[in-house]
């Protein structure tokens, strides 16, 4: 089921499948921001990642000695959420653990996806709760692709910019997969804060960069209208398109882990960049894309 909110500049719709936000059109311009899962491209719009992010070697990870399956990016896509708030400017979505996840993910939780509109801003938050009697691992992550081009231009005159510049790393992908090498490598930056769009650089999937300034946006010369993604809570932001070369679209992924590493089946107790959650408590983390028109 789709639900709706909207302002005087952006209306905003959200699927309780996956929870997946479904549209992000301006009614200032008549623009749909948001890509709409062109099967010959990509079906998907805007996953949300949890408790995992990308892929676990060999489809499976381990936990306190026993063995669980795991699909792509963990379990929220896979799930149909229930509306639990509506407001003018607020929609709230939750899901709860259940013995289907369970199969997968050995813990018990509720989680909840939160979108707020302000002005020309959609914020995306994610409320991860404990209700087992364990210590609760998981990460988080947004999948938002953009559509490109959004305006003027084509897609190779778009590129990527940083709000200020950093000395980023980039996290390389084992060759010829979707897992990590287990390896990063300085990245250059034209100007020290953008990152020019070419199709050929997703070749072998993403580029995924950490030390960055936690704001990007996606702009064009030949454009005055941009879009800009903010995400302090993220250690990594990834950037990723279906393999072709006139994909009409980026996506900006805000993460707070990343993928198994290549030839090895994940320990859950041991994996880097998890996020532990105590029993009963709640942990939150937000990022927000922005309309600049």
């Amino acid at each position: 089921m789709i639900y709706s909110i909207e302002n005087e500049f952006l209306k905003v719709s959200v699927n309780t499948a996956g929870a997946q936000l479904w549209s992000l059109y301006s009614k200032k311009t008549e623009t749909e921001y948001l890509w709409q899962g062109d099967e010959k491209y990509w079906t998907g719009r805007a996953y949300n990642l949890f408790p995992f992010i990308g892929r676990m070697y060999d489809g499976v990870f381990t936990y306190d000695g026993k063995t669980y399956p795991s699909r792509a990016h963990g379990l929220a896509r896979y799930f149909e959420f229930a509306l639990e708030t509506q407001t003018q400017d607020r929609l709230v979505f939750v899901m709860q653990s259940s013995e289907a996840t369970l199969k997968e993910y050995p813990f018990r939780f509720v989680f909840r996806v939160e979108f707020i509109l302000n002005g020309s801003a959609l914020e995306t938050k994610y409320f991860a709760t404990n209700t087992d009697d364990k210590e609760m691992i998981c990460c988080f992550g947004g999948h938002p692709g953009i559509n490109v081009p959004f305006g003027k231009g084509e897609f190779e005159e778009y590129y990527l910019e940083f709000s200020s510049a950093t000395s980023p790393k980039r996290q390389l992908l084992a060759e010829g997969d979707k897992f990590m090498a287990d390896k990063s490598v300085p990245y250059e930056l034209k100007d020290g804060v953008k990152l020019p769009l070419r199709h050929d650089d997703y070749l072998h999937d993403a580029i995924i960069l950490e030390n960055t300034s936690g704001e990007v946006s996606l702009k064009c010369d030949k454009e005055s209208r941009f879009v800009t993604v903010k995400y302090a809570d993220f250690p990594f932001i990834g950037f990723w398109q279906a393999i072709s070369e006139t994909t009409p679209f980026i996506c900006i992924e805000p993460w707070s882990a990343l993928p198994a590493i290549d030839g090895k089946v994940v320990d859950l107790e041991s994996k880097p960049h998890t996020t532990r959650i105590p029993v009963g408590e709640t942990k939150s983390v937000s990022f927000t894309l922005e309309i600049h028109e």
